[in-house]
């Protein structure tokens, strides 16, 4: 179940109709993707989104970033909501593909939770394109009372969120230059 909070934790009002987001399920069907273009270099807006500390700034629902860890690419980081819920996250970056990847660590073997964040150049110069895939399975008890189409639409809802709100972080940076 607490991986289920984290699949709402950054969601907000936005929908899968959000325009400018595209959210697509992939053939897996515990996997979902979902893109956005924003001005900028994508190395220069990986290297911004990859200071975990920014998450209080770009996803409204992180109040608070905690890292306990993090060596090289590596990185342990609890996200707190405004409402305290707490999300162990362990991140395995790769820099030279301007990948952003995390799994949640802190839910006790319920669900499989892990989110890739791409940042890709586009034909347009000085725009990237940001992919999420979100994977979501949940396992044992947790699954006779959440159905398989209950986490889909909150993978959706996530990542429409979360890409609504990278797009409006990015824009404000534009607009306040």
């Amino acid at each position: 179940m607490r991986s289920l909070l984290l699949l709402t934790l950054m969601a907000s009002a936005a929908s899968a109709g959000t325009p400018g987001v595209t959210i697509t399920q992939a053939s897996d069907p515990a996997m979902t993707e979902g893109d956005v273009i924003i001005d900028g270099e994508p190395a220069a807006n990986f290297a911004l989104v990859q200071d975990y500390r920014k998450w209080t700034e770009i996803m409204p629902d992180v109040a608070k970033v905690e890292i306990s860890e993090q060596k090289g690419d590596d990185a342990r980081v609890t996200l707190v909501s405004p409402s305290g819920h707490r999300d162990n996250l362990h991140f395995h970056n790769t820099p030279q593909a301007n990948l952003i990847f995390f799994e949640d660590t802190g839910n006790g073997g319920r669900a499989d939770v892990w989110a890739e964040i791409v940042f890709i150049p586009t034909a347009q110069p000085h725009q990237t394109r940001v992919h999420i895939k979100l994977y979501a399975k949940v396992h044992g008890v947790a699954s006779l009372v959440v159905s398989e189409s209950e986490v889909r639409e909150k993978r959706e809802r996530q990542i429409a969120g979360e890409l609504t709100h990278i797009r409006d972080y990015f824009r404000s940076r534009v607009a306040n230059r």
